[in-house]
């Protein structure tokens, strides 16, 4: 999420792949019974793993040959990938009427804020307002998609497993949007707080949204077993 390379320590990067790889165990353990919407979720979840195992990859082969740490182009073009799935995930739970309008016009305007950027700085660093404005879009858009789960039926928040994801999604974007704005302000004025909401967003809110999601992976899993035995 940082511009500036942010050293990640041993216990940080277990847990970071210890709720990735919860979240794909599980959605693999329940693939055959997922719809469309949680088979992208796992999709964007297993495309991130790449991503992140590469990102590390890079960054040793840096550190290992005193090169400038330099990743944050992978990471731009996982945000224009991340944020399509997800929003292509969105695009199959919601209502027909706004099944064009929404997604479609989230994507547009985080791709213009994307242009934008690049075209004034570049594609080599990190583009902190783009990230924003996915956040933003996406947010949105999956206000909308949990609010269509909660018009289907009278099931209860804690045995649906589309609001738990829904609400990891919520969680970590919105709660993303106010510290992205402000990222290069922190790194200049305060990079003591910066580090902080670094490891707060990235350490903390995003392992929280894969184990939702790896949570609602194992409700599906649970029970379509349920059925079975029952059957």
């Amino acid at each position: 999420m940082s511009p500036h390379h942010i050293e990640t320590d041993m216990l940080t990067l277990f847990t970071e792949i210890s709720c990735i790889s919860l979240a794909i165990f599980f959605g693999l353990l329940a693939f055959r019974r997922l719809d469309r919407f949680f088979q992208i979720l796992l999709l964007q979840v297993i495309v991130w793993s790449l991503f992140y195992t590469f990102s590390h990859v890079i960054t040793s082969y840096q550190q290992a040959h005193q090169l400038p740490i330099d990743n944050q182009w992978l990471m731009n073009i996982h945000l224009m990938v991340e944020t399509g799935l997800l929003l292509i995930a969105a695009w199959f739970i919601l209502p027909k009427m706004l099944r064009t309008v929404l997604p479609i016009g989230a994507f547009s305007f985080f791709l213009i804020v994307f242009g934008i950027q690049v075209w004034n700085q570049g594609f080599e660093d990190y583009l902190n307002y783009a990230d924003v404005a996915a956040c933003i879009a996406i947010t949105l858009v999956f206000s909308m998609v949990l609010f269509t789960f909660g018009q289907r039926g009278n099931v209860p928040f804690w045995t649906s497993p589309e609001k738990w994801a829904c609400l990891g999604i919520l969680l970590y974007f919105a709660c993303s949007v106010p510290y992205v704005s402000m990222m290069h302000y922190l790194e200049i004025k305060n990079p003591e707080v910066n580090t902080f909401l670094y490891y707060l967003i990235s350490g903390v809110l995003a392992n929280v949204r894969y184990l939702l999601l790896a949570l609602a992976y194992g409700m599906i899993y649970r029970n379509a077993k349920k059925q079975k035995s029952n059957s």
